[in-house]
């Protein structure tokens, strides 16, 4: 009996989480993943900073191909009420573009991912909201993003910061 119920268990975690697995709205498929590390899943940071300041500084970038380079995704640091942070930064968008900041605990072997976030209209600056950053060697930050209707296994990546 407790072997019937122990497969009814393993059963209803198979079906909870396929259907996790396929919400549409952070899709898994819209990470990109790195040659060497795999993205973890989706990370919840809805209670992180906005960046407001007024001279955050692009530690790392990296430009979509195309005829204008667009859309430019960069990976910012600044300050938010005196501690360093790090966000995801994207410019020269156009509708449906989007950007996520990916965070890693283990040194870039496995990433999670706040996002996407989607530019609404061509032009807009979009920005992800802002993690704390540490002296921990093993915390590490790249921004991740692609054109509209691009796969996330085409996305680029900004290098680990």
């Amino acid at each position: 009996m407790r072997k019937r119920n122990l497969g009814l268990a393993i059963a209803s975690v198979a079906v909870v989480t396929g259907a996790l697995a396929s919400a549409p709205a952070a899709s898994a498929a819209r990470v990109a993943e790195a040659p060497a590390a795999r993205a973890a899943g989706p990370i919840d940071c809805g209670g992180w900073s906005r960046y407001t300041g007024n001279r955050p500084a692009s530690v790392r970038m990296v430009r979509w191909g195309g005829v204008n380079g667009r859309p430019q995704i960069n990976l910012m640091t600044g300050y938010i009420r005196g501690v360093q942070h790090g966000w995801a930064q994207l410019s020269g968008a156009k509708r449906g573009d989007w950007v996520t900041l990916d965070v890693s605990s283990d040194g870039g072997r496995t990433w999670g991912y706040c996002g996407p976030f989607e530019a609404r209209w061509d032009g807009e600056i979009v920005i992800s909201p802002a993690a704390r950053s540490s002296s921990d060697p093993n915390l590490r930050f790249r921004a991740c993003g692609a054109p509209s209707g691009v796969p996330g296994g085409r996305a680029v990546c900004t290098t680990p910061w």
